[in-house]
């Protein structure tokens, strides 16, 4: 994932923690990818070589696909001193014995008709990306629909969603230009072509949305995607941007509209099966804060292991003055409440079902990722 300017945090009456976050974001696509990012310097299509060069911003492209990367920084907890494979073990198991998701565990294989479609659609737009590339993306956007979307039904919705993942997966890892992406908005709102053949598809699979969501469900996904890019392209120029500790609530201001939660929450309920926004819509708020938390708690393993210390979690505990241990504790307890409160708020009926089909298959999918390792810690479960 393209790494936001860093982030220092200042704590009052001590000498400033210098904590460089990267990019304060959970998307479902972030997960799995794990290829170094490049842009082309000198046109707006992205270059398809591995190798990392510095883009035309001025930054410097990193390998890492994640909100949760390294970032050197002075932290209250060094990793010596806690037990992080005991300690992240400890906090995943307390989720699944209080919320019992894992219980709902299925296959993670596409479905074959959605798999031929995507493949097709994706083919017909003959992309400036090299077959390795085409693939890499492909795969990420199945995945996640054959894991956290795998309860729907319609054929052409998984198809809508795989794409969408494919495109922002792209987006967000750097591989459009810089200029194309500041250009998006603009064009979209003025119905022109945009300047990367991947926004076209985007713009597609947007407009294809209208016939497979409710009306504020397609509108939501549209405004979702918007706040997306225009966070993206600011924190892309912002550079060192100095927070304070009242600056906490811009932290998470940020990450929710980098979090592009509320469109991945709309695709639990399509119209087709859920056809009543007044059903669900409550749960939204909670369900865009669920899929940060299961990114937190899921990827704090990894994070530990290689010593990455400038993240979400541990900005958290810089503001608040709380250990690791402490935020995590804080953060497994905060998860546990949201998905009482959903489960409550759906009540019975086709509108939970498929939140809890999603709850389990969003936690399958952070669980079993190559990407964070957690196989060392929950054989079990493998």
């Amino acid at each position: 994932m393209y790494k936001s300017p860093a982030l220092v945090i200042e704590v009052a009456t001590a000498k400033p923690a210098s904590v460089s976050t990267s990019r304060l974001t959970n998307m479902l696509l972030t997960q799995i990818l794990t290829t170094t990012r490049q842009e082309n310097t000198s046109t707006l299509l992205h270059r398809d070589e591995d190798s990392a060069f510095p883009r035309n911003d001025g930054s410097q492209v990193d390998s890492d696909y994640s909100s949760d990367s390294e970032s050197s920084a002075s932290d209250r907890d060094s990793v010596d001193e806690i037990d992080y494979h005991k300690l992240s073990r400890d906090i995943i198991l307390q989720y699944f014995d209080k919320t019992g998701v894992h219980h709902r565990f299925g296959s993670r294989k596409a479905r074959p008709d959605v798999e031929k479609k995507t493949r097709e659609v994706i083919a017909s737009w003959n992309l400036p990306l090299s077959d390795r590339v085409l693939e890499k993306y492909t795969v990420t956007g199945l995945d996640i629909a054959a894991t956290a979307y795998r309860h729907v039904i319609p054929r052409d919705v998984q198809v809508c969603i795989a794409l969408n993942t494919f495109c922002t997966a792209l987006f967000d890892d750097g591989r459009v230009g810089k200029d194309a992406m500041l250009a998006f908005a603009p064009r979209f709102h003025g119905g022109v072509a945009q300047l990367h053949p991947v926004l076209d598809l985007f713009v597609q699979n947007l407009r294809d949305m209208n016939d497979m969501f409710t009306a504020y469900g397609a509108n939501a996904m549209i405004s979702s995607c918007m706040e997306f890019a225009n966070a993206e392209m600011f924190l892309r120029e912002a550079k060192d941007l100095r927070l304070t500790p009242e600056s906490f609530q811009y932290i998470e201001f940020i990450r929710l509209k980098e979090g592009f939660g509320e469109a991945y929450a709309i695709f639990i309920w399509p119209r087709s099966m859920c056809p009543e926004t007044k059903a669900y819509i409550q749960a939204i708020p909670d369900t865009c804060n669920f899929i940060n938390l299961i990114n937190d708690l899921f990827s704090y393993y990894k994070e530990a292991k290689h010593g990455e210390t400038g993240t979400y979690l541990h900005c958290y505990g810089t503001v608040h003055k709380m250990t690791v241990p402490e935020v995590l504790q804080n953060l497994v307890e905060q998860t546990i409440a949201v998905v009482k409160r959903i489960r409550i708020l759906l009540g019975e009926g086709i509108e939970r079902d498929c939140w809890e089909e999603f709850a389990a298959g969003y936690t399958q999918f952070h669980l079993h990722t190559d990407r964070y390792e957690l196989i060392d810690i929950l054989p079990e479960y493998f």
